[in-house]
């Protein structure tokens, strides 16, 4: 989430079990919902402009890649 959206920096919004063996790799696709990445303002839900970093993990705490894309 941009630093603007006053919301939580992370947000689990999309999730897929995969298991490859050692060295193995293969590309995903998965659909995040617009309504995912809103926060709630004046009683309204509002895509918040700015920098979304999406990214992939074994866990909340080990990161493997990730992106950055400018939203609105």
């Amino acid at each position: 989430m941009p630093a603007s959206a006053a919301a939580e920096p992370r947000r689990l919004v999309a999730f897929q079990k995969v298991t490859l063996p050692a060295g193995g790799t293969k590309r995903l696709g998965l659909t995040i919902p617009v309504q995912d990445l809103t926060v709630r303002r004046s009683g309204a839900t509002t895509l918040v402009p700015g920098g979304y970093t999406f990214a992939t993990a074994r866990s909340s705490r080990a990161v493997t890649a990730q992106r950055t894309l400018t939203l609105g």
